[in-house]
């Protein structure tokens, strides 16, 4: 369900923070460098998964964002973005969930290629392009069993999550990575 609300009242999204507005002690120890990290979540999951990686794709579809995505792409009520949700399978194990917004406005040009990721890691993709640039962290809490969650990842477990904005040759796309019960690096 997509929140349609004022972009500061989400009840459908989770509540996304700063991370720069936390105490690191309000972060879990051992998730902590894992959210704070500023480089590629991919390559750090292949590193501890022995290379035992790989990337499911749930969904890839043009939708409307939801109302705190477009707000954080600055995009119009009415745009549509390329929502991917995906899986990173690490040791035969859901590590983490990713949803990546990549706004129709962005995948024009030299980015037309991100229409079709297929099973690629964007985090790839993204960190091997020189004009990338990446916007300050938001990270949030989420309710295992959230309806922002997929149903084959909801849990009765609380998930801790961090979002952000890529910026490649200026134009953006977002990220959030929930990391699931299963992630034991």
């Amino acid at each position: 369900m997509y929140a349609v609300h004022h972009y500061r009242y989400q009840p459908d999204e989770p509540q996304w923070r700063d991370y720069r507005c936390l105490l690191s002690e309000q972060l879990p120890r051992e998730i902590r460098p894992w959210l704070l990290d500023r480089g590629s979540l991919t390559a750090r999951l292949v590193r501890a998964s022995g290379g035992d990686f790989r990337v499911q794709v749930l969904e890839q579809s043009w939708q409307c964002p939801r109302g705190s995505e477009r707000h954080l792409l600055d995009m119009g009520e009415r745009k549509r973005a390329i929502i991917r949700e995906v899986l990173l399978i690490c040791r035969g194990e859901p590590w983490v969930f990713a949803r990546s917004v990549l706004p129709a406005a962005s995948l024009e040009g030299r980015l037309r290629h991100l229409r079709k990721l297929k099973d690629s890691a964007l985090g790839a993709l993204l960190f091997s392009d020189p004009s990338m640039q990446r916007a300050p962290y938001e990270v949030a809490t989420i309710a295992g069993d959230d309806s922002a969650l997929p149903p084959a990842v909801r849990t009765d477990t609380t998930l801790w999550g961090r979002r952000s904005c890529f910026f490649l040759g200026g134009l953006p796309l977002m990220v959030s990575e929930i990391f699931l019960p299963a992630f034991r690096p």
